[in-house]
């Protein structure tokens, strides 16, 4: 009888709690994601900001390589969901919930009456039901005597007992100046997720050709384990016909590339390899920088083996001006924004492509051209990036204008005032929030001349 209340009891206690920390892994983006949903009792919309920006820059380790987990590496990212409640008694359903005060009048105190600056309460370690904690304002406070501007890591520190470590576990969990240790994450892998595993498709592209993770080609490997005429798709590692194509400055030898790849005296092409279509694909020098498909680190981006890869992304032609003013003209569509670009003359200035004019009457394009009109009414601002982006689907126009991707201005007293004036009510009317889940995107771009 005993037994079996225990275990009602941890049953409804899982039911009410279990998603206050959560793991889920994407098979296609090779990517394992901690979700915490805290809930802060008495905290400011400043003091949770702080506090969600700690804790994922900290975890993702933001500014420079993320975290792998899992024989196969998948990327290991922390994702942090907010709320503000009124009370954490009852605990709030589905989500860690904290209580902060002011260091000076209410420091938190533990059961033993110490003080800390921030403390959760016993157990006070979760690998997935939601715990309780009280945090002062003196959190993640500057570190004594630093003139970088260093401060304590103590938000992040708190999430990592939410994903299950304890003190003592090294790296962040022994000292607060510090950051994750790969023992820290390979700990919070194995006991918040559990049973779920990184693919072993996530594998494909390390080099090594793995019967045993059901790869028959490796696109890295040399020899990639693929026959003559065939290429090693890069999202399962599996062999088929290699599929050049000649007008798209593709070839299937590097040699046959070499042989028509010609640039001229204003500009310089070379060959590369594509690690997606195992073709040599002539491209102007330093744009294959920009594609994912030209180097090993790429492999994750490609797409699915039945997918082919868009002739356009590879191409060493510059996009047309028609290009240039559909996404004038898609920018212009934007509910709220035509009328005021009804009968404009514009000049676009496209960092990384050049300088382009686009004409509109009655707010359809009726022109479009290289070069500035000397009596153009708005100027333009934007880059090679967001132009292919906007024209491949990769990202829209509106999101373009919220993130600040493109921007404009009024010529002239008149025109400057309307456009200023355009430009603050689209920031009230049409805030943006920041980069979502849907946000995120891995763009395929080739810039062309």
């Amino acid at each position: 009888m005993r037994v079996l209340l225990v275990a009602v009891v941890l049953a409804f206690f899982s039911l009410g709690f279990a998603q206050a920390t959560t793991c889920d892994v994407d098979a296609e983006a090779c990517r394992v994601t901690v979700t915490l949903n805290i809930a802060f009792m008495g905290a400011d919309d400043g003091y949770i900001s702080r506090a969600q920006s700690e804790i994922q820059d900290v975890w993702n380790n933001a500014g420079g390589q993320p975290y792998t987990v899992g024989e196969c590496k998948c990327e290991f990212h922390v994702a942090v969901n907010t709320q503000k409640v009124a009370s954490c008694t009852p605990q709030p359903a589905n989500a860690h919930c904290i209580q902060v005060t002011s260091f000076a009048a209410n420091p938190p105190r533990a059961t033993n009456g110490s003080t800390y600056y921030g403390y959760m309460y016993p157990p006070g370690v979760s690998t997935g039901q939601g715990v309780g904690g009280w945090w002062s304002d003196e959190m993640s406070r500057p570190i004594p005597g630093d003139t970088s501007g260093a401060h304590f890591n103590d938000f992040a520190h708190e999430a990592g007992h939410m994903m299950g470590l304890e003190d003592g576990d090294g790296g962040i969990m022994s000292d607060t100046t510090r950051g994750p240790t790969q023992a820290n994450i390979d700990e919070i892998f194995r006991d918040v997720c559990k049973d779920k595993k990184c693919p072993d498709r996530c594998c494909c592209g390390d080099g090594k050709v793995e019967a045993g993770k059901g790869e028959g080609c490796d696109p890295v490997a040399n020899p990639n384990g693929c026959g003559a005429g065939q290429s090693c798709c890069p999202y399962c590692c599996t062999c088929g016909e290699r599929q050049c194509d000649p007008e798209a400055d593709e070839y299937g030898t590097k040699e046959e590339c070499e042989a028509n790849c010609k640039g001229d005296e204003t500009t310089q092409v070379h060959c590369v390899y594509s690690y997606w279509t195992g073709c040599w694909v002539c491209v102007y020098k330093g744009t294959e920088a920009m594609d994912p498909q030209f180097s090993a680190s790429g492999i994750r981006q490609a797409p699915k083996c039945d997918t082919p890869v868009s002739p356009e992304r590879m191409s060493t032609h510059k996009p047309s001006l028609v290009a240039v003013g559909d996404v004038s003209e898609e920018i212009m569509g934007q509910p709220g924004i035509s009328y005021l670009f009804w009968n404009e003359k514009v000049n676009v200035h496209v960092e990384g492509m050049g300088d382009y004019n686009v004409v509109f009457r009655d707010g359809v394009v009726v022109g479009a051209g290289e070069g500035f009109l000397p009596d153009q009414t708005m100027n333009m601002y934007t880059d090679r990036q967001t132009v292919y982006e906007i024209a491949y689907g990769d990202t829209d126009a509106l999101t373009a204008l919220k993130r600040g991707r493109v921007r404009y201005e009024g010529v002239g007293l008149v025109e400057g005032f309307k456009f200023w004036f355009a430009d603050l009510m689209f920031d009230w009317f049409v805030p943006y929030e920041g980069p979502g889940k849907e946000d995120i995107t891995e763009s395929v771009l080739v810039a062309g001349r």
